[in-house]
This record gives structure tokens, C-alpha cells and sequence, in this order.
């Protein structure tokens, strides 16, 4: 993998994903609710017409929040993919090795990035939480 990730923030944290893993960046699109869904998935949305699981980062990882996302970033590992709402893109460039052990089971490191602690995330670890949109 390259050293050339996506950084994003939910609440006051920052994370970044690799760019391989992600397929695209856009506003966070109308979503229709699925009965039955884990409280981390806030709905599907039709993408290119293919239905995509849309999930709350911040649920996933536990965090609090402050604001409603507005951005969602389109990740993909293997055959699972979805939509990861978060509140918004920062930036898009390379990203030093982690110099932190990993902080959570979501999490492969941390780096810090400008002052910031940005946490690495292990987007198949990420997906597997909400099912991941096999298809």
C-alpha cells in the first residue's frame, strides 16, 4: 500500500484511509431507512444504481456526535463495500508511517499529521462492522 491516504474527521478526530481502499468522495446522499439495521447503518442509497449501505463512522468507532455528516466516503476491500458518513474530508496526500500502536480494534495506528493524531484505519475491519455491502 502506498502512503497516500484520505483524511477525514468525525467529531474532533481525525482518521485517514488508504487511497486504494477508497473509491470515492461526495455529499452524503438521501439515505432509505432498513428495518432491522444495526444502529451504525443509517440506511441504503442508490449509487450508479447499485444499492450502498450507507453507515455512521462515528458510530462504528464509538465516538460522540456533535453535528450531522456531510460528506460520505465510498470504501471497498475485496467484495465489501460502503458509504462511511462523516463530517468532513480534510485532505488527500501522503500520510507517515504510524508511529502509535493501534488504539482500537478499527484502528492499525496513529500518526501524527500537523499537530494532529490521525488514527489509521483498518477499513476491512471498518466494513466487516456493518456487513459491508458484499455485492
Amino acid at each position: 500500500m502506498s502512503a497516500t491516504h484520505v483524511r477525514v474527521r468525525v467529531g474532533e478526530e481525525h482518521y485517514a484511509l488508504p487511497i486504494e481502499e477508497v473509491t470515492e468522495v461526495s455529499e452524503l446522499p438521501a439515505r432509505t431507512p432498513v428495518p432491522g439495521a444495526p444502529d451504525t447503518v443509517l440506511g441504503v442509497s442508490s449509487l450508479r444504481g447499485q444499492v450502498l449501505p450507507v453507515a455512521d463512522l462515528s458510530a462504528i468507532l464509538g465516538l460522540g456526535r456533535s453535528e450531522r455528516p456531510a460528506r460520505m466516503v465510498v470504501a471497498q476491500v475485496g467484495g465489501q463495500r460502503a458509504g462511511l458518513a462523516v463530517d468532513a474530508v480534510t485532505d488527500v496526500g501522503f500520510l507517515p508511517v504510524a508511529s502509535e500502536p493501534a488504539g482500537g480494534r478499527h484502528l492499525t495506528g496513529a500518526a501524527l499529521v500537523e499537530g494532529d493524531l490521525v488514527g489509521l484505519l483498518a477499513v476491512g475491519s471498518v466494513l466487516d462492522a456493518i456487513g459491508g455491502g458484499r455485492g
